[in-house]
């Protein structure tokens, strides 16, 4: 991360297994022009990092919880040189709080983090700070944006706001402030803007934009389904939390005989999903795989004859253009953002969710019917390069980033 940069990523890991979509992202605005520094709360563990790559990003990515004395030290010089621009900065932080003591103990936390940003963000030629998800990045970009503008040029920030995490606690999240201060709300789905929509200000609705996350389409090579096998490998790829609806998955496959799950990923719903495998007499069938890397994640696609994410909520999940983009057919349900991409009979299944009756059905009528697997995969790769090509979405996203000074 050299001098000139002109845009500051900030986000919570980076890189992050769970996260290449963000990766891609920095990645395709850097080829469309675009200087990028990075910023990151946590480091990644060191499975992460040794995937191909990550080193090097690691090396130029400053970690905000590394060093806490120069980040209060940075807070304090800002406060020496701007005591009444710094006040008014701490007063909204206080403010943003909402009278909780724990949650103004975080804003202030995140404030010092800003500090950290702001004076290294300034040193290196940054001109626009963009986070990744409206909880503690988008607070810090928030806060840092503010400590830049104090030195006289104006320093704008932006957001992309998600899914779930992103709505769940409005309290926490505070999008209504966030969506005020911000330059633009990038969405990741048309579901996600109306999200926005309902938990901002009309005023502010104009800022938002649909700027889908994409994938890089040439590392997935497209492979037409096979013609059946006799035991039908179903794969799901998502964080082991509540949302995802794994728990239902679950409860499906007990209703069908000769197909194995495999469940690729980690969380803190891990536990309880293995107890309920167990409850089930699923043992031999399930598999509960780990989070894993790029190439690995690929090669368990690779293997699958179904993939199946069953959420009760999202925004538009990266795991679903995936299988789409490899060929996998996809039995997902119709919530949120999901249909924008799996449209039902067209290029996926789509069920209710909570249904774990209907997701079965579904799951059968593609084990049962490959020639439907085919026509379903062959459409879907084709709506993932509409909508979800990285390079495209790239300059898409660099474009409005130069638009906003960077």
């Amino acid at each position: 991360m050299n001098g000139g940069a002109s845009v500051g990523y900030v986000m919570t890991h980076y890189p992050r297994n769970a996260q290449t979509f963000i990766s891609g992202e920095i990645d395709s605005v850097g080829a469309a022009g675009v200087g990028v520094a990075t910023f990151a709360m946590n480091r990644p563990d060191r499975g992460e990092l040794a995937n191909p790559g990550a080193a090097e990003r690691a090396a130029k990515t400053v970690y905000l919880k590394d060093r806490p004395l120069a980040a209060f030290g940075d807070a304090l010089a800002i406060a020496l040189r701007h005591p009444l621009g710094m006040g008014r900065i701490v007063g909204a932080a206080i403010a943003s709080g909402g009278g909780s003591p724990r949650r103004t103990i975080r804003r202030l936390a995140h404030l010092v983090q800003a500090a950290r940003v702001a004076r290294t963000a300034r040193a290196r030629g940054v001109g626009h700070l963009h986070a990744h998800f409206g909880l503690a990045p988008a607070t810090i970009a928030w806060f840092a944006s503010r400590m830049m503008s104090l030195d006289g040029a104006p320093v704008g920030f932006s957001f992309t706001i998600h899914g779930f995490h992103d709505f769940a606690d409005p309290a926490e999240t505070r999008l209504d402030l966030k969506a005020q201060a911000a330059a633009v709300v990038v969405c990741v789905s048309d579901f996600t803007r109306g999200q926005l929509f309902l938990n901002s200000d009309p005023a502010v609705w104009p800022r938002a934009h649909v700027v889908r996350c994409g994938i890089d389409l040439a590392a997935w090579r497209f492979a037409a389904p096979a013609r059946g096998t006799a035991t039908p490998t179903i794969v799901a790829i998502g964080r082991l939390s509540a949302e995802k609806g794994f728990a239902i998955l679950i409860e499906a496959v007990a209703q069908l005989r000769d197909v194995r799950l495999r469940l690729v990923g980690d969380g803190p719903e891990r536990a309880a999903l293995m107890a309920l495998v167990e409850r089930l007499g699923l043992a031999d069938r399930v598999t509960f795989v780990g989070e894993l890397p790029p190439e690995q994640v690929r090669a368990e696609l690779r293997g699958a004859d179904i993939f199946c994410l069953p959420s009760f909520s999202e925004g538009l999940p990266v795991s679903i253009m995936e299988a789409m983009a490899a060929g996998v057919p996809v039995v997902t349900t119709w919530i949120a953002g999901i249909p924008e991409l799996a449209q039902d009979g067209v290029t996926a299944l789509t069920v209710p969710p909570a249904r774990a009756d209907a997701l079965a059905d579904a799951l059968r009528r593609l084990a049962d019917d490959p020639a439907l697997g085919v026509r379903l995969a062959t459409a879907a790769r084709a709506r993932v390069e509409q909508l979800h090509d990285q390079a495209a979405n790239g300059r898409a996203m660099a474009d409005l980033l130069r638009s906003l000074g960077a």
